[in-house]
């Protein structure tokens, strides 16, 4: 039995989908991170850090990139804090094997000689912010797949022939969009996915 209560002048309420737990093996959270020692042997690797070894990034023993200008550099650098002629942080752009341009923040641990380096890969944190603001704001898979598109910066003509669907019903899915995360244009939209703050919990 089900019991519906409507107050005059409002909406019915609805209750909020139910939380899409993420599998315990996802390491969505968590960026990239090495930790290297001044000959390049790998001392530590997180799950981020191991998904990167198709794209060129790392290996089991020893630390590699496909871009030898980004190993060059980080060589001297690496070479010139242990000589303390540099400051112990860098940021160092890279390019994956894919053609994905990312950025290495590295640190040099002094006091035990080791380097640690973080992979700062703005497409995934953008894929991690628009799974975050599905859950928040309870948008269905096919909103979720279109966001994704917007945040691309594509059209609805254009996200829809991705999605298979007809452009009437991606502009739907839009207005829906706009009307679940209180923006009313895409750049807004865009804007609030990647400023989007997850509440404490």
């Amino acid at each position: 039995m089900s019991f519906h209560v409507s107050i005059i002048g409002r909406a019915p309420y609805t209750p909020p989908p139910p939380r899409r737990e993420m599998p315990e093996d996802a390491d969505t959270a968590s960026k990239p991170v090495f930790v290297i020692d001044a000959g390049l042997n790998m001392r530590f690797g997180n799950r981020g850090a191991a998904a990167l070894a198709c794209d060129g990034l790392g290996d089991t023993d020893r630390f590699t990139a496909c871009d030898k200008d980004f190993m060059a550099r980080l060589q001297v650098w690496m070479k010139r804090c242990r000589a303390g002629a540099v400051a112990g942080e860098t940021r160092l752009p890279l390019a994956l094997r894919c053609g994905r341009q990312v950025a290495i923040d590295a640190v040099h641990l002094a006091s035990i000689e080791l380097f640690v380096l973080t992979v700062d890969d703005p497409e995934s944190a953008m894929e991690r912010k628009v799974a975050e603001v599905s859950e928040a704001c309870g948008l269905t898979p096919t909103e979720e797949r279109m966001l994704a598109l917007m945040v691309e910066g594509l059209d609805t003509i254009i996200a829809a022939k991705r999605l298979g669907i007809a452009p009437t019903t991606a502009r739907t899915h839009l207005q829906r969009l706009f009307a679940k995360t209180g923006t009313a244009r895409q750049s807004e939209l865009v804007r609030f996915v990647a400023t989007y703050v997850e509440e404490a919990r």
